[in-house]
């Protein structure tokens, strides 16, 4: 298996990097005062093609997050000169040279371009608030402004739309672009300017403690394979510089997730056929995806053209009516209008996915038709009419059986799947633990085996929503199964990450004041017993002292240095002390109070804080008084013990940390 290392590109500074697959290539945009361009087969080598403005475009300035739509046979380029609201540029080349075709439109900065099934253009940017967006009346006009409701907690920027099965899927990136934290978020909608809903793993992408941090300002694009989908992102270096990576992303119909931050994972693959100007081995099966790029050269008015899927099925497009249709035996079997705008002797990127009868039409990337249709494997696919044809490629699979099966990063995190099989790619070997969220009764087993071994048995002693395994990942591609050997165990989420090394270790005289948290010693844990002697006073009414079990990923807000905007910046869990009550929070970058009781605390004296975490289970004592049992669905399984403070004094008298 060929792979790969992050990042993938040094030395060219690929700040917000934003990819365009066309006519099988890719084409590379980023923040630079020239936006040069680079193209790639593959996503791994790059090739400048050099400047895409002229050096006058934008005197002084630098176009910020340029994006590139293609339409109709034209390119148009969106950027952000520093910042300075959004210009349009227009080009009959992916390379360029773009030029100006509109005055400042405005709309701040990392515009993104988004067009639906039924051909409505959106546009979307970063504000003060968190996304915008818009409907466009055309690639030039920009319709009434709409908040969607979504930001990141502070600084929030880098939004980019896709569609899945009728879902709207939207990534963005928080915190300032110079923080280690600088981080992806995720959420979808049915609706593509309200309704986002935040995904449940947010951030979906974070290395503010990896070997690479400041992980943003993401795109994604579909993979060489046609069934992959894969997300650009840079990362940052000392010098404010940024590099460029990838990761493989994934849906499973109710996230999005990516497989990611690797150091090296298995490299895009190339479709099973491919080939320019011709057809002749695009052959069916029972599951493929197809893709042509083809240009209608036929210039009498009703003349129609378009696709011959074996001998039954031909899909047309009728230039007199301006729709596409599935045609069974001279039998309109399904028809769908094209945009209003459609140029029919432009270059159209026509995909056909097929899934044991169900058959699927994408025109540009929309939606178009879909119907039943059985379809011989081995049928051959060819055209109708007269057209010339660009890239021609086919893939033996689907993007959703593709995203079932794709191989997971160890260390990684990464959605359950039906069957329970999933394939390794291990990036650091030794002992691991693997973490299996879910539902697990008292009296479930739960079987766990690595390649071909002996099966490894979790028996669930009482109700929970974690159980987990030690295992031993010893080379670089591995398999894992997860089966119900009892009982009827659900698995959700799995988590695969070295041991947590923490054993016990006691700290003493530690304190912190202000507004602030840190770590306290190297040691990671998972499940403990953390019994503390604390001393606090609270300078503000909304103030607390808090307890961090669980921590990882810590960094701040802004430009790095702003502990009050970062002061939730973290992922793990707080045992917070507040004048008149006990908290428990879980942390994603964002605060959920999981649980809280009433229970006034006196601050001129000590006070005993015990806390214990199993699994997804944990429980906290104050001075030997019950105060909360709570259990978290979708636990975070392992990180650091720390302390912090938010407008208060903390002074850990004494620290005794031990693994249960």
């Amino acid at each position: 298996m060929a792979t790969y290392r992050n990042p993938i590109q040094r030395a060219g500074d690929f700040a917000d990097p934003f990819v365009l697959r066309h006519d099988g290539r890719y084409y590379l945009y980023c923040t630079n005062p020239d936006v040069r361009c680079w193209s790639s087969r593959d996503l791994l080598d790059w090739r400048l093609e050099g400047p895409t403005i002229e050096p006058d475009a934008f005197p002084g300035l630098v176009p910020f997050a340029p994006e590139v739509v293609y339409s109709d046979g034209a390119f148009y380029m969106y950027t952000s000169p520093s910042g300075h609201g959004h210009f349009v540029l227009r080009s009959d080349s992916p390379t360029g040279p773009f030029r100006p075709v509109s005055g400042n439109v405005g709309h701040a900065i990392d515009g993104n371009v988004f067009i639906d099934d039924d051909g409505s253009w959106y546009f979307y940017w970063a504000g003060d608030e968190g996304i915008w967006g818009c409907e466009m009346p055309s690639p030039t006009e920009f319709g009434e402004p709409v908040f969607t409701g979504i930001h990141m907690n502070g600084w929030t920027e880098g939004p980019f739309v896709s569609k899945r099965d009728g879902f709207y899927l939207m990534t963005l990136t928080g915190n300032h672009y110079l923080s280690s934290g600088y981080r992806i978020d995720a959420a979808v909608s049915t609706y593509p300017l309200r309704g986002y809903q935040a995904d449940p793993l947010n951030p979906i992408l974070i290395g503010a403690d990896g070997p690479a941090v400041g992980l943003g300002h993401s795109s994604s694009v579909q993979g060489p394979d046609l069934v992959s989908t894969w997300m650009i992102y840079h990362n940052i270096n000392p010098d404010a510089s940024r590099d460029l990576d990838i990761d493989r992303q994934a849906w499973n119909g109710r996230s999005l997730q990516v497989l990611g931050p690797t150091t090296s994972a298995p490299a895009p693959v190339a479709p099973d056929v491919e080939g320019e100007g011709s057809t002749g081995a695009l052959i069916t099966s029972e599951l493929f995806t197809a893709e042509l790029n083809l240009t209608a050269m036929a210039t009498e008015h009703g003349a129609g053209y378009g696709l011959l899927l074996g001998d039954a099925l031909t899909l047309r497009v009728d230039r007199g009516t301006g729709t596409v249709s599935a045609v069974v035996e001279d039998a309109v079997v399904a028809s769908g209008e094209l945009p209003r705008r459609f140029v029919h002797d432009a270059l159209h990127c026509w995909r056909v996915v097929y899934d044991h009868g169900d058959l699927r039409l994408f025109l540009d990337g929309r939606l178009q038709l879909a119907l039943r249709h059985d379809m011989p494997a081995g049928s051959p696919i060819g055209t109708h009419g007269d057209l010339r044809l660009g890239h021609c490629a086919l893939t033996h699979s689907t993007a959703e059986e593709a995203d079932r099966v794709a191989v997971k990063p160890v260390p990684g995190r990464f959605w359950a799947s039906s069957d329970g099989f999933y394939e390794l790619h291990v990036q650091q070997p030794g002992p691991c633990t693997v973490y299996v969220a879910g539902e697990f009764a008292a009296g479930d087993v739960l079987a766990l085996v690595l390649d071909d071994g002996d099966a490894h048995e979790v028996r669930v002693e009482r109700a929970s929503h974690q159980v987990s395994f030690s295992i031993d990942l010893d080379t670089a591609s591995r398999s894992l199964t997860l089966r119900a050997a009892a009982g009827t165990p659900v698995a959700d989420l799995i988590t695969i990450s070295p041991v947590a090394d923490g054993r016990t270790a006691t700290f003493a005289d530690e304190a912190r004041s202000g507004v602030g948290k840190r770590i306290l010693g190297d040691a990671r844990w998972d499940d403990v017993t953390a019994m503390a002697t604390l001393t606090f006073a609270l300078n503000t009414p909304d103030a607390h002292a808090d307890l961090l079990f669980r921590a990882s990923q810590l960094s701040e807000g802004g430009e790095g240095d702003d502990t009050r905007l970062g002061i939730d910046f973290f992922l793990g869990y707080s045992v917070q002390l507040h004048r008149d009550r006990v908290v428990v929070a879980r942390h994603g970058y964002d605060e959920r109070v999981l649980a809280q009781r009433a229970l006034p605390l006196d601050q001129t004296r000590p006070h005993v804080v015990n806390v214990r975490a199993h699994g997804s289970s944990f429980a906290v004592d104050v001075d030997g008084v019950e105060a909360i049992r709570l259990d978290d669905a979708l636990p975070h399984p392992a990180g650091h013990v720390g302390i912090r403070t938010s407008d208060a004094d903390l002074r850990v008298e004494s620290l005794t940390i031990t693994k249960e």
